[in-house]
């Protein structure tokens, strides 16, 4: 019972973690909580092993005490049986002597006539004092017998008690380490939810430092090209890549028709599995899921980010339409994974392997500065 309010005690200790305001504070708190529970549960486990061992030794105890328990009484039985006999035959023997004359007595002496009387009744006393001898004998192995087999019974009892205790111990351990592991589980999931929570956060610090970095970028790319053209660029609209393909100078490619359609067949793809080379319909990689989405838009693109990149007009950050496609790389013709945009920030990607087809942010730090807009031919 002392060592389960013990245990509890614990169990109650670290349940009782008062609350952080911090995310981060509350994840160092938590992973030391996780850590702490952990070695406490290793500790109980040690314990219910060595009460396993305990239990079973009692055990085997138990079983040598019924054995020797049973061996001592058929001892005491047999003897039993032997000193009734012999009682039997003390009680028997004068009406053997007399009524049995010419037969052979149980000691070997034979009566042969009614006048050795004398002879008879010399006979009878030996073997009388022959039987109380062995009586006797009897008697001392019976209260020898007697006294082990009391022995026998309180070691039995002891090795009993100590099974019993062992057991109730060990299944005490086991109650309370699935306590532990109960609360180890919903403290796990709170590291891992405070752990997602903190990557999330970082990851929206992130993307939002290069969403600024790229709105000045692009301010900086407008005004040089108002610088270039005198001020005359103003009420159309800027282009980062002048004379792009399918884009007159100083002009960006309109939105194409089939973007809706490109991006509905995208969308349909969340979830599937990222496969190397996959074109669907069951999975796909990050140029094979543009690739088909833009085929029911009614674009024909090459299966490679690369090419998709050299292949359409370009279009800055800021200008980017559902439908377009999203580079990340050194730059835009070493790119290495492509994206559809969806709506402003947002893609769906088709990451890695072991991912699946997702909607995520395309703020990244390796997000080229320019994406690509397919159009019909």
């Amino acid at each position: 019972m002392a060592f389960a309010l013990a245990l509890a005690s614990i169990v109650v200790g670290l349940s009782a973690t008062p609350a952080v305001a911090s995310p981060q504070t509350d994840f160092v708190t938590a992973t030391a909580q996780a850590a702490k529970l952990q070695l406490q549960i290793a500790e109980n486990s040690h314990r219910a092993d060595v009460l396993d061992e305990r239990y079973l030794q009692a055990q085997s105890a138990v079983a040598a005490a019924l054995r020797e328990i049973d061996a001592t009484q058929k001892q005491i039985s047999a003897t039993d049986a032997s000193a009734g006999w012999l009682r039997k035959q003390l009680a028997g023997r004068a009406a053997l002597l007399y009524m049995g004359a010419g037969s052979v007595d149980p000691i070997g002496m034979n009566v042969s006539s009614v006048q050795d009387l004398g002879s008879r009744a010399s006979y009878g006393e030996a073997a009388a004092q022959q039987n109380v001898r062995i009586l006797d004998v009897l008697g001392r192995t019976e209260e020898h017998l007697s006294a082990q087999r009391h022995d026998l019974t309180g070691q039995l009892a002891a090795a009993q008690d100590q099974q019993r205790a062992a057991d109730s111990a060990r299944r005490e351990v086991v109650h309370v380490n699935a306590s532990m592991q109960k609360l180890l589980d919903s403290t796990n999931a709170n590291v891992k939810a405070l752990a997602a929570r903190m990557e999330r956060e970082a990851l929206a610090a992130a993307a939002a430092a290069e969403r600024a970095r790229l709105q000045r970028l692009a301010a900086k790319q407008a005004a040089e090209r108002r610088a270039k053209s005198g001020g005359g660029g103003a009420g159309r609209s800027p282009s980062p890549d002048p004379g792009g393909i399918g884009a007159g100078p100083g002009e960006v490619a309109a939105p194409s028709a089939g973007a809706a359609a490109a991006v509905a067949y995208a969308q349909a793809q969340l979830g599937k599995p990222y496969v190397y080379a996959g074109v669907g319909p069951d999975s796909f990689d990050c140029s094979g899921l543009t690739m088909m989405a833009w085929l029911q838009g009614g674009v024909s693109m090459a299966h490679g980010s690369q090419a998709q990149y050299a292949a359409f007009p370009h279009v800055p950050i800021d200008m980017l339409q559902p439908g377009d496609l999203v580079f990340f790389g050194p730059s835009g013709p070493t790119n290495e994974h492509v994206g559809i945009v969806v709506g402003p920030g947002m893609m769906i990607d088709a990451p890695h392997t072991g991912a699946f087809v997702e909607l995520v942010s395309y703020y990244r730090t390796n997000l080229v500065p320019m994406g690509a807009r397919p159009g019909s031919p």
